[in-house]
């Protein structure tokens, strides 16, 4: 009951959310939380291309956004930063197979307020300490599962776990760091680029897969063309220019 009145909430959200006149494209982009910020950007020099096509965008963690979908919550593009939760809506068809596409990468950071020392360890770091650790949950954040699957390769899960503080999505982690509530936090590089309240960052080991970020048009959206002219923006140098801009890299993992 509670997951179907969100449904309800979110697709009246959605519906009344505009002003526009009657020619302009209503564009729903489901979106990973990490992208919030380089989608705003996205969508001022999108505007300038299609200026009939409005867009309003739905952020949460991937998997949150994925569900959504399963249930039928009103979207026509999707922007993961979990090639998993793709592949989850692929294999029931509920986007069109042929529209996936990997449009970025990311990598994971170790944050601070605080700059590290040049010779900082990263293992000695965090096991020689008692400061709170902030991740994304791992049973539902994309973030935290890539995080948790990085600190076992290491050794560390079990020796932090009691330290680890979990957040509903990669933004709010985030959060956690720049407010202080959490001491670290491990995040994707691209949020690091853009806080203004974070200093430190150190490189997280364990790292044995690329984080890909693919995006899909959803299989029942009603603007499918906008929904495609906007992924090949995003895709396009221009699109890629803007991500490099905001500290992502290309999808090949090389800077675009």
């Amino acid at each position: 009951m509670k997951k179907t009145m969100g449904l309800i909430s979110l697709a009246l959200l959605m519906s009344g959310c505009s002003n526009t006149s009657a020619n302009d494209e209503k564009l729903l982009v489901s979106a990973a939380s990490s992208l919030t910020d380089v989608l705003k950007e996205m969508e001022l020099q999108f505007h300038e291309i299609e200026p009939n096509i409005e867009l309003t965008f739905n952020y949460g963690s991937s998997s949150k956004l994925r569900s959504q979908i399963e249930q039928g919550a009103p979207a026509d593009l999707f922007l993961s930063a979990s090639e998993t939760d793709m592949e989850l809506l692929e294999s029931q068809q509920l986007i069109n197979i042929d529209s996936v596409e990997p449009f970025a990468e990311n990598q994971l950071v170790l944050a601070s307020l605080e700059e590290f020392p040049e010779t900082t360890d990263f293992q000695e770091l965090v096991l020689n300490t008692e400061e709170k650790i902030a991740i994304g949950e791992p049973d539902s954040v994309p973030l935290g599962a890539y995080s948790k699957k990085a600190l076992e390769n290491e050794n560390l899960w079990n020796s932090l776990s009691a330290r680890l503080i979990y957040a509903k999505d990669a933004r709010q982690v985030v959060t956690y760091v720049e407010s202080g509530n959490a001491e670290l936090g491990i995040i994707y590089s691209s949020d690091a680029v853009i806080s203004r309240e974070i200093s430190g960052t150190l490189e997280v080991p364990g790292q044995t897969d690329p984080i890909i970020y693919p995006g899909a048009v959803v299989a029942d959206s009603a603007n499918q063309p906008a929904a495609t002219a906007f992924l090949e923006f995003v895709t396009s140098s221009k699109g890629q220019a803007i991500l490099k801009e905001y500290g992502f890299m290309s999808p090949a993992g090389e800077t675009p």
